[in-house]
């Protein structure tokens, strides 16, 4: 199944799991709310940061940029129309849609044109993304303080039943190693990075042009 049309079916089940996170979501997909949370405490170091949301699905992690995170102004990229369009309408119930633009599309056809932000996000992105070196190099050209995003582990059950899944559904997943995340953070241009753990479940890769209190400790 093609992404877009992929994402666009499966919107609404997508952003139930931030909007009513069930016992079991919680238990059992614990790197989601994890990644968030670290996300925004990393954000929270620079108020009234800009901030790019690569795969912004339903804009809860956006929103919660502005909210937690004290940020000014956040761009979400999503391929799917409907996530867009939940994501607009979590901003507006929010009172944050001023400081929230949302686009519809693929990011590397997003014109980015000379937009840099100090924090770039791609939380959940790289699961699906076979050679992630163009798009992270795109990001680095944005990307003026730090980048964060996750990475699926190798773990071989895991990871097994996660594939067999997603396959079933018309999509792919892809691991990684911290070795190979950063090999590709380096091949993409970032001149400093860090690999932490975000549950058994993967990794969250912090990257930037320039040091951060995140990647100094």
């Amino acid at each position: 199944m093609d992404p877009t049309a992929y994402w666009q079916k499966h919107a609404q089940a997508f952003a139930g799991l931030y909007e009513k996170p069930t016992w079991f979501n919680r238990v059992f997909r614990k790197a989601m709310y994890l990644r968030t949370r670290m996300a925004v405490d990393a954000i929270r170091a620079t108020p009234g940061a800009s901030v790019l949301d690569i795969g912004c699905g339903p804009g809860g992690n956006s929103v919660l940029f502005i909210k937690e995170g004290l940020a000014d102004r956040v761009v979400g990229v999503d391929l799917s129309e409907n996530m867009i369009a939940m994501a607009n309408e979590l901003a507006r119930r929010h009172g944050v849609e001023d400081r929230c633009e949302f686009v519809t599309g693929d990011f590397m056809d997003y014109n980015l044109g000379s937009q840099k932000f100090d924090y770039c996000v791609a939380l959940g992105v790289m699961d699906y993304i076979r050679d992630p070196v163009p798009m992270l190099a795109k990001v680095c050209n944005a990307t003026r303080r730090q980048f964060m995003a996750t990475y699926p582990s190798s773990a071989p059950v895991r990871m097994m039943l996660r594939r067999i899944r997603y396959r079933l559904r018309g999509s792919n997943v892809f691991a990684f190693s911290p070795h190979r995340i950063a090999q590709i953070l380096e091949q993409a241009g970032f001149a400093r990075h860090r690999v932490v753990r975000c549950t058994l479940a993967g990794w969250m890769g912090y990257a930037g042009p320039i040091p951060t209190s995140q990647e100094a400790e």
